[in-house]
């Protein structure tokens, strides 16, 4: 593991806490007006059997679909945002790096209907590894819905190409933060890195802010083949 993808794990071990305190309090605008509404009616339209909430934080995620009869799975590398996410009642969450999600049990699910990526895939090497473990753990003609920051609009300045960047984050509720590193994608990189896995794009939604009128996000949803 390179020095890059070790300080996203080191980064987010530390913001564990103050992340879960913003989302839970409903701090990020962009979460509250656009984003979680976005990712959970996606999913919903699916209608999976089964999912897997990978890289699920604190649970929030999971959490809303439980209520609404679904059942799956939350796994984080982090073991504090597990331990955050079991504690409000529900035990379907466990501790898991990407890599390591083949050996993993849960429960009486073998294979799942659909992967759910949440602003997850944050590394180079997540992409590679989700579509990986999709060959064994997703049922035929599974799906891997993606949500992430709107490659248009999170580059910024910067030139419009694939390359490591630095989280910003300024305004979250005053909370001190460790800042992350993050792999930016643009939006013909996603489509083609999971097209040379085997995985064809199925949607492409963009969802966006009622005031700013730009796209808070990007949603990809793939198909194993």
């Amino acid at each position: 593991m390179d020095e890059n993808e070790q300080l996203i794990l080191h980064s987010w071990a530390a913001n564990a806490k103050p992340w879960t305190y913003v989302v839970r309090e409903k701090l990020i605008d962009s979460r509250v007006q656009v984003t979680d509404s976005a990712i959970l009616e996606a999913v919903i339209e699916l209608q999976p059997k089964t999912f897997l909430d990978i890289g699920c934080g604190e649970g929030w995620l999971c959490r809303e679909l439980f209520s609404r009869g679904f059942d799956g799975w939350g796994v984080d590398a982090i073991a504090d945002f597990i331990e955050l996410a079991r504690c409000i009642g529900d035990v379907r969450f466990l501790v898991s790096s990407y890599s390591e999600l083949v050996g993993q049990k849960f429960g009486t699910i073998k294979y799942f209907s659909c992967f759910i990526c949440n602003f997850s895939i944050l590394g180079e090497r997540a992409l590679g590894e989700i579509a990986e473990v999709g060959e064994s753990l997703l049922e035929s003609q599974g799906k891997i819905i993606i949500q992430t920051l709107h490659p248009v609009i999170a580059c910024g300045e910067f030139p419009y190409q694939d390359g490591w960047r630095e989280t910003s984050w300024q305004g979250l509720g005053n909370q001190p933060f460790s800042p992350a590193p993050w792999y930016f994608r643009t939006v013909e990189s996603w489509i083609r890195e999971f097209h040379l896995r085997k995985y064809r794009l199925l949607k492409l939604q963009e969802p966006c802010h009622p005031t700013t009128k730009k796209p808070a996000s990007i949603i990809f949803i793939f198909e194993r083949q």
